[in-house]
């Protein structure tokens, strides 16, 4: 049978591939005739558009030729029927004649108006009023003849609009910005000299409108368009609406036309496919019909056939190869079935020859028919002498095992068995070994060979306490136990190492160690590695890998050779300890050190009993104390005594409450002076929540106290005069105010403005009036009580607050004070200068006046004072009618 397999192999594949290849055949046959097919069907669409052009074309013509023909018949006959117009002189026209013109236009449809033209050029009378007097561009006109050539039909280029009056030749390319509408097909003139009237030009206006009706009413085919051009290229109408009238054809494809006359021609279009064009030129007239139509609208319904018939053979095809498909599907299934039981006797037989394990062949009463070489080398008994006995009945010096009653009886029922079981080699020594038998049945189902295959376990159980010892070490150790081949791949690992790693043994076994690195550790220290193990020699180093993860660790690594007894290396063994949380510790204290030594800020640790324990290097540039001097002492040496009485207690509450608190120092240096610091203190507290230690971490400050006290200076007083400036004031007068009302006492406000200063100014330049103003601020404050305000609103403008008043009247002594001090001469830049002050005055006495209100009252009164003179005081009064000045 394995002889012959081969040979049907080769058989039953060759009869599917024959299958196979019909099937594409058939499929190669169908789309071959599918695309033949549908070329000749192609090529009759085209064929039956150009056939249909010619006839088209042709009736076109025939149409346009008769129409013209019977147009030139009635305009020679209008001699006939009006003698009169070949005797009336140049520039008056007849009297009859519009009338005969309007009858001629009405036996012509496709005439839109008919007009005379003298010589000039100019319309002498129309069948349209509105072309009298115009004067239109006709050239140029076919066919090409000397002016006023009688007899001849020339035609003109095409217009737009109606008629002549309100209508312009089409341009042959639109201008720039210029967007032609194709919709109106417009109309194109046609010119006649009666040999019988010379003098006079008829012009007939053709109505394109007319002739493009007519053809569409004709029209079986909408891809077919028609158009008429004149001789040289210029087209006159079209019956597409994308065509615009005066646009001039190529010049070969004219020159073709002109030198064919009637034809038909493929032209290739602007998208890229093909025109099918038929033209036909007149046989009387300067002018050709063209009719053309795009390949792809031609071909549309050509397509959609095939569409429809390729859908059809596609699923007549599919239905087809389904089909054969199914069939040849079945006869692969079979075939593969049969090289599949094949390929299983072989093996079978191979497994057989070559098993380690014992394996007897017995029919269905139980008696042995052959067993494999591994049973006579490790039974002793040769296959001679086993043939024909029951199994367990080989050695007659020993009883039958137990076991093989309780194995029959299962077999007769569950038709397998397995087991441990303890037989006797031939040589009297015991065997232990699992024992597996399945019973072997026909198609119908009736047993016809038991299968035992016994597994030799005698030496596995001689070593397997060993084994279980060692296990156990290495399973349940708590580092990371590795085993490398020498290629190397990990061949073992124990539970910690997939622990620590994150992968699975899937995922590690067999694979290159490297899979661990983290490309952290340095090559020298792989090198040195494999320096020592190719040498034998063990190995102890550290490695930064990588978990599965992505997290990095660091291990404490001890590898070392593995060697047979030969010498040879053969594999590595691995012990490896995580000492990722070590060095991190370890990192931890050096870098949390290094942040205490380089900080800029102050560090001080105390213990539980406030004494000093650990002090940084700011601490000694802030303080001036050095470690030697505070360590063991209490931070209180560091006390100015410049502290509240709340200070203290507030800071050890928020310490027991919440373990920190912050808030700002005045400490004492070591030289005496004072510094402002910024302090945070924290509480450390161990795992019972007791305080172990307090950590107070602070910063000099007094740099930034100062340039607080600055801006806030800046923020609140004049910086020319060193006066309280309008925000000071407006405080200062609130608190004023609340103090007159406590008090029951008045409160008056003095608004004052220099006279002359804008002089000084002007003469003397703005550093004299800076000058002038701050001698006249420090004025103002010698003036006054200690108690009152002097302030600058800006400029030259000041304000007074005068407080503690128990008469309104009691200001006024004041006020002359104040402007006796201002009109005192002042010494400016060199210059002796005189200036003067005018005041206004409004008190509070107790009405409810505001702050806003009394300043408001105060300028008023101020003004007064200026239109009354100026260098003095007014006091403020409603309506200002009963104060009396004051003067100095």
């Amino acid at each position: 049978m394995p002889e012959a397999t081969p040979a049907g192999r080769r058989l039953g594949r060759g009869s599917v591939a024959l299958l196979v290849g019909l099937q594409l055949l058939l499929v190669a046959s169908v789309l071959a005739g599918l695309y033949f097919s549908g070329q000749h069907l192609r090529g009759v669409a085209l064929d039956h558009m150009r056939s249909h052009a010619q006839v088209q074309t042709h009736n076109l013509e025939d149409s346009l030729t008769q129409s013209f023909n019977l147009l030139d018949m009635h305009l020679r006959a209008l001699v006939v029927e009006h003698p009169e117009i070949q005797y009336a002189e140049q520039g008056v026209a007849p009297r009859d004649l519009e009338k005969a013109l309007t009858a001629l236009q009405n036996k012509l449809p496709y005439v839109r108006s008919l007009s005379v033209l003298e010589r000039s050029g100019r319309v002498l009378a129309s069948t349209q009023a509105a072309n009298i007097g115009q004067q239109p561009g006709l050239e140029p006109l076919l066919p090409r003849v000397a002016p006023h050539t009688p007899g001849v039909l020339r035609f003109g280029a095409p217009w737009r609009g109606r008629d002549f009056a309100d209508g312009s030749p089409w341009p042959a390319t639109p201008g720039p910005g210029e967007v032609p509408d194709a919709r109106d097909a417009g109309f194109f003139p046609i010119t006649l000299v009666l040999p019988e009237a010379p003098q006079w030009t008829i012009v007939v206006a053709i109505n394109s409108d007319y002739f493009i009706n007519q053809a569409l009413n004709h029209e079986v085919s909408p891809a077919l368009r028609h158009q008429l051009y004149a001789d040289n290229g210029t087209l006159l109408l079209s019956t597409a609406e994308d065509d615009l009238p005066g646009s001039v054809l190529d010049g070969a494809r004219l020159a073709a036309v002109l030198e064919r006359q009637v034809g038909v021609a493929q032209w290739p279009g602007p998208r890229g496919d093909a025109w099918l064009v038929a033209f036909r030129a007149s046989r009387n007239y300067p002018w050709f019909v063209q009719s053309q139509a795009s390949s792809t609208q031609v071909l549309q319904p050509w397509r959609r056939d095939m569409r429809q018939l390729a859908l059809l053979a596609g699923l007549t095809l599919l239905l087809v190869l389904l089909t054969t498909g199914a069939l040849t599907w079945r006869v692969y299934r079979s075939l593969q079935r049969e090289e599949r039981r094949l390929e299983e006797n072989r093996l079978a037989a191979s497994v057989f020859a070559h098993s380690n394990d014992f394996i007897v062949i017995t029919d269905r009463q139980g008696r042995i028919v052959t067993v494999n070489p591994a049973f006579e080398r490790g039974t002793g008994f040769s296959a001679a002498e086993a043939t024909g006995c029951l199994p367990g009945h080989l050695s007659p010096s020993h009883p039958v095992p137990a076991h093989f009653d309780a194995m029959w009886a299962a077999m007769a029922t569950e038709g397998a068995w397995q087991g441990e079981v303890i037989d006797w080699r031939k040589d009297g020594t015991p065997l232990t070994g699992w024992l597996t038998v399945n019973a072997i049945r026909d198609s119908a189902g009736r047993v016809v060979n038991y299968v035992g295959v016994l597994h030799d376990l005698s030496r596995l159980r001689a070593d397997e306490a060993t084994i279980r010892k060692l296990s156990l070490a290495v399973e349940q150790s708590p580092t990371s136990i590795v085993i490398t081949s020498t290629a190397p791949a990990i061949e073992y690992a124990n539970p910690h190492f997939f622990h620590t790693t994150g992968y699975t043994p899937a995922e590690v076994l067999g694979a290159n160690p490297r899979v661990l690195q983290s490309g952290q550790t340095s090559q020298a220290t792989y090198e040195a590695m494999w320096a020592e193990l190719v040498a034998g020699r063990v190995w102890q180093g550290e490695f930064v890998n990588r978990r599965k993860s992505g997290e990095l660790y660091i291990e404490n690594a001890t590898i070392a050779p593995l060697v047979d007894d030969q010498g040879r290396i053969t594999h590595y063994l691995g012990i490896k300890q995580d000492i990722t949380a070590a060095k991190e510790a370890e990192k931890a204290l050096r870098l949390a050190a290094s942040v205490v030594a380089n900080t800029h800020e102050g560090v001080m640790v105390c213990d539980a009993a406030q004494r000093i324990i650990e002090v940084n290097p700011a601490f000694t540039r802030i303080t001036g104390y050095t470690a030697t001097e505070v360590l063991g002492r209490k931070p209180s040496l560091l006390s100015s005594g410049r502290r509240s009485r709340e200070q203290y207690p507030a800071m050890w509450r928020a310490l027991n409450q919440h373990g920190h608190w912050q808030g700002e120092f005045w400490n004492r240096h070591k030289d005496g002076s004072l510094y402002a610091a910024a302090s945070t203190i924290n509480a450390l507290r161990d795992a019972d929540g007791q305080v172990t230690h307090y950590v107070s971490v602070f910063s000099d400050i007094t740099e930034r106290k100062h340039q607080q006290e600055q801006l806030e200076r800046l923020a609140h007083f004049d910086p020319l005069t060193g006066l309280p400036n309008r925000a000071l004031l407006a405080d200062r007068l609130q608190q004023g105010l609340a103090r007159a009302q406590r008090a029951r006492q008045g409160l008056a406000v003095c608004f004052m403005d220099l006279d002359g200063f804008k002089a000084v100014n002007d003469a003397h330049g703005h550093d004299a009036g800076d000058d002038l103003l701050a001698e006249v601020a420090r004025r103002l404050q010698g003036s006054i009580r200690a108690g009152d305000t002097a302030a600058r609103l800006g400029g030259d403008e000041f304000v007074l607050l005068l407080g503690g008043l128990h008469h309104p009247r009691e200001c006024e002594d004041t006020a002359r004070r104040v402007l006796h001090a201002v009109a005192l001469p002042i010494e400016v830049e060199g210059h002796t200068v005189h200036v003067s002050a005018s005041m206004g005055i409004s008190v509070f006495q107790r009405d409810g006046c505001e702050a806003e209100q009394l300043l408001r009252q105060a300028d008023q009164a101020m003004y007064q004072a200026k239109q009354r003179g100026r260098n003095r005081y007014v006091l403020y009064a409603p309506g200002m009618a009963e104060a009396a000045p004051g003067r100095v």
